[in-house]
């Protein structure tokens, strides 16, 4: 039987297994299982970020997680490599290599200002909490093991982050995906996401939501 679950603590090997399953060579899998299973652990972290899953049989096929954003602060990327920063740490000690990977050097500037935030700034990151605007749910992560892909289980994920945006309250959804992912996008866009904003690396899509 196919189940959409809530993540706790004891479901994250199964969701760490799964995503390095759906992203065999992203910087994170190479950084091991340990690493993703602190990394997915941030979204238990508090109540402005869920994770869930889709069991079956015991196995995790797939996986999505959110963050609610109410006001100007911190973005999930920058708070994620915070709540991560030791686990990356050993990671890269243990495997040096990897500082070679192509994600390091793409994300060279993003990992040096949360360096300089966390040695440096002990951490403490200053957004804008004073300004308020309108409140949504971004999608931060969405994966399907590769074994398990174009079977529907993609739409699945999206349509239960539509329906836990819709019971926190919110009318807009957000998401982040590289321009160069052009079957993720129409996915979206086949689920009724809009893009919003197109540049050479990311495009930014969103969707309205209503209770109706």
């Amino acid at each position: 039987m196919t189940e959409i679950k809530l993540a706790h603590q004891e479901d994250l090997k199964r969701i760490a297994e799964c995503h390095c399953a759906a992203f065999p060579d992203s910087l994170s899998s190479a950084l091991g299982l340990v690493y993703v299973k602190v990394m997915l652990g941030w979204y238990l972290f508090n109540e402005n970020t869920f994770l869930f899953f889709i069991e079956e049989k015991g196995k995790c096929l797939g996986y999505c997680g959110g963050m609610v954003k109410k006001v100007w602060g911190v973005g999930s990327a920058s708070s994620m490599a915070q709540y991560s920063f030791n686990a990356a740490s050993i990671g890269f000690l243990r495997k040096p290599w990897l500082i070679f990977h192509p994600e390091v050097r793409m994300k060279f500037p993003f990992i040096l200002k949360n360096i300089v935030n966390r040695v440096i700034r002990k951490g403490k990151l200053k957004g804008e909490p004073s300004v308020i605007f309108e409140p949504y749910a971004g999608l931060v992560v969405i994966g399907v093991d590769t074994e398990y892909q174009r079977k529907g289980y993609g739409s699945m994920l999206l349509n239960q982050f539509e329906k836990i945006s819709i019971e926190r309250g919110l009318k807009k959804i957000i998401l982040s995906v590289r321009s160069d992912n052009e079957q993720a996008i129409k996915s979206y866009a086949r689920n009724g996401w809009k893009i919003t904003e197109v540049n050479a690396k990311s495009t930014s899509m969103e969707k309205t939501i209503n209770s109706n």
